[in-house]
């Protein structure tokens, strides 16, 4: 089910420059209108205005937020009445953005998430969210998108504690090739400037952030999960940041960036993802070693790996690309599992322990059974 409107975002309140661009969108410039901060600074004169363009003629009388997630961004959701005298918009939706100090960290990632609905989005067929609105504040980078409500039709989450049949995740790695296939080879990626090889990811030198949170993580019961090499830091921090580097330089297609089961949601089975914020160039495993080395059961993935990349690799080659040999996306898959190690050093604030225990015991299983330091040379 496809939803994600084609007829651009309103840019808010920013100045276009190099490093972004003008490419992709059509909505109209609103620069008197000032890109929300904070949590309080979402009221409804400012969503009024922000829905006007999907919306003309609805008026926001009141609204109440009845949900708030926090993690690396914070998303807040909101029951929403309108003027009875005139039309209507969604009875909910969600505001989300970096309305907290913490977000300073993540470089251009919420800036990211606007771009991407903005120029990405409609180019795409997979399932989305529908985006109502989005602007950037250039004096802080902020980036806040008014997104669907996806409750309202019907949607069900993926649950990181909730590991996948191999059946769904080959209907994810189905969504995953047909996103990738798109931009493959960087077909029609010059044309956002925004998109970049690695991201915000690479830009805010996250993996060295992750690695300041080692010893906070150490004494929590995911560090129980790692071997005797897991536990050498500076093995570990040489692998991801080697692995960094191909990412950095295999800018293959545009990936989700963050693709553990988390951010998934289905309609009626069908998958979609949620949080675009880490959308990027890059290399087609990093998108599926973290999905799939985290989503599935450590005996699922034993059993079912090398068919779920075969079937991958089918994917893209029915959306048109020449897929890579099969023991050339086999060692892909190897190497990248390194990424998911991330998960070790996650900070609760981000994601609660129970979630980074559960991929922490995943992923290095995954490493220690499938060589993943070894194809990493180190």
């Amino acid at each position: 089910m496809r939803r994600s409107h084609r007829r651009g975002l309103p840019r808010g309140q920013r100045a276009q420059g190099p490093d972004r661009g003008d490419e992709g969108g059509t909505g109209a410039l609103m620069p008197d209108m000032k890109v929300p901060a904070t949590v309080a600074d979402i009221t409804p004169e400012w969503l009024g205005t922000a829905l006007a363009l999907r919306f003309p003629g609805a008026r926001v009388t009141a609204m109440a937020m009845d949900g708030f997630i926090d993690g690396t961004a914070q998303k807040c959701r909101f029951a929403i009445d309108y003027d009875p005298a005139g039309p209507a918009g969604p009875p909910s939706l969600w505001v989300k953005g970096g309305f907290d100090p913490k977000g300073a960290s993540q470089g251009n990632a919420f800036s990211n998430e606007v771009l991407f609905y903005r120029d990405l989005a409609p180019l795409l067929d997979i399932s989305l969210p529908d985006s109502f609105y989005g602007a950037i504040d250039d004096a802080t980078n902020n980036g806040v998108v008014v997104l669907e409500d996806l409750i309202l039709r019907g949607a069900t989450f993926g649950r990181a504690t909730e590991p996948l049949t191999p059946e769904t995740a080959a209907r994810v790695l189905s969504l995953q090739a047909r996103l990738h296939a798109r931009f493959w080879g960087g077909r029609d990626a010059a044309n956002f400037r925004w998109l970049v090889p690695g991201g915000a990811i690479a830009g805010a030198g996250v993996v060295d952030q992750y690695f300041g949170f080692w010893d906070t993580a150490r004494p929590l019961p995911r560090f129980g999960f790692l071997n005797a090499e897991q536990r050498d830091k500076p093995r570990m921090q040489a692998a991801l940041n080697r692995l960094m580097e191909h990412l950095r330089t295999h800018p293959l297609c545009v990936l989700h960036g963050d693709s553990q089961g988390g951010n998934l949601f289905f309609n009626d089975g069908a998958p979609g993802y949620l949080d675009w914020q880490h959308s990027m160039l890059g290399h087609w495993a990093f998108d599926l070693s973290g999905f799939l080395v985290t989503s599935l059961t450590v005996a699922d993935r034993r059993a079912h790996d090398r068919a779920l990349v075969a079937h991958y690799l089918s994917e893209l080659a029915a959306a048109g690309v020449e897929a890579p040999p099969f023991d050339e996306a086999w060692d892909d898959y190897v190497r990248y599992v390194m990424w998911a190690f991330m998960w070790v050093m996650c900070p609760v604030e981000a994601h609660p322990e129970a979630v980074c225990s559960a991929n922490s015991e995943r992923v290095c299983a995954a490493m220690a059974d499938l060589g993943t330091l070894g194809k990493l040379g180190v």
